[in-house]
């Protein structure tokens, strides 16, 4: 029952019983009538106001008002409100009889002023109750429909996750199969896993951190094997990055980028610095990896900028207001921060 009154219809049912049950007692108390009398006229009344409330909400607005044709509604409404009350004035009066109060009002034009003041509070509260359901229900699909866009995008994204992915692994494999083919049947195992978490693990909202850092282990594994000692690895780990979730396949595509864009010197050092650090509610993860100053800027704005495109999206989507990114190109090093508010 009480779940029946919580909706509009229900709503709708309880005004019309309580306004039924307070101006029956209030006839019966002011003026004396017996209960049956007063229920009577009173509910004769209130079915007339009832037809005048609920052609101007289911009528009226939706031919004028949410057309915005706001002239034309006030115009009409009133026009039907005056008309009405004239009309429920004159048939109250000839089917009203005896001590009721009504009937001791003299003349219709006088109770029709009577029955217009009563219909214009009604219907004045109907048609704001009626105005403010529709604009919820409006804003109520505008964010149905703007999660919908959201999570849409979020799934497109996430999707051109996966060549990239593939691409740069199964190079990777194909490279130590040239070096190495038994180092090369061992990656495969590490290369499934990788695959596992991807397609089973990665379709929910978030993810606990330390199974995203596995993941990074393994993309880290595969790549240091296809570089090998041409390039300086530096991965560090906090002891508190744990017992949190971020959103999955978050941290890869920065990492990525590093390795893709490494330098390749043959006369100095090439290098990759990863840490991953956690600080009261901050993630932190700083990436910086040296750079030939021809291959510096491409990884922002060109092809190879997909990757930070596509993360700096779901950043805003998923994090509005809760990250901090900076990304620093240079001719020598690049350097990605990422701080993340864990809420």
């Amino acid at each position: 029952m009480r779940r029946f009154f919580s909706t509009y219809k229900g709503a709708h049912i309880l005004f019309w019983l309580a306004s039924l049950c307070f101006w029956t007692y209030s006839t019966c108390a002011t003026y004396h009538v017996s209960v049956g009398e007063a229920l009577r006229n009173n509910a004769l009344y209130l079915f007339f106001q009832a037809i005048l409330v609920y052609a101007i909400i289911y009528w009226l607005m939706p031919q004028y008002f949410y057309r915005r044709q706001y002239w034309r509604f006030a115009l009409t409404a009133t026009g039907c409100w005056a008309v009405m009350s004239l009309l429920i004035a004159w048939l109250m009066l000839l089917l009203v009889k005896g001590d009721h109060p009504m009937a001791k009002i003299s003349g219709i034009f006088s109770f029709a002023i009577y029955t217009a003041m009563t219909n214009f509070y009604v219907c004045f509260v109907f048609i704001a109750a009626k105005t403010i359901k529709e604009r919820l229900v409006e804003e109520r699909h505008q964010r149905e429909a703007e999660k919908e866009r959201t999570e849409n995008e979020l799934r497109f994204l996430k999707s051109q996750m996966n060549p990239h992915f593939l691409f740069n692994a199964i190079n990777s494999i194909y490279v130590l199969i040239r070096k190495d083919q038994e180092m090369a049947a061992g990656t495969l195992a590490t290369f499934a896993d990788m695959l596992r978490y991807q397609l089973y693990e990665c379709n929910t909202e978030t993810i606990p951190i330390e199974k995203e850092i596995a993941y990074l282990n393994n993309y880290v594994q595969l790549e240091q094997l296809r570089k090998g000692k041409a390039l300086q690895l530096d991965y560090q780990v906090g002891a508190n990055v744990r017992h949190f979730s971020i959103a999955p396949l978050l941290l890869i595509p920065f990492v990525e980028n590093a390795f893709k864009y490494v330098s390749t010197y043959t006369h100095k050092d090439n290098h990759i610095r990863l840490k991953l650090d956690h600080h009261d509610n901050d993630f932190l993860l700083e990436v910086e990896n040296s750079v030939e100053p021809v291959t510096s800027r491409p990884m922002v704005n060109g092809a190879g900028g997909i990757g930070l495109e596509n993360v700096k999206r779901r950043l805003e989507l998923i994090y509005k207001g809760n990250y901090d990114l900076q990304i620093t190109p240079g001719d020598t090093v690049f350097t990605v921060k990422l701080t993340l508010k864990i809420i």
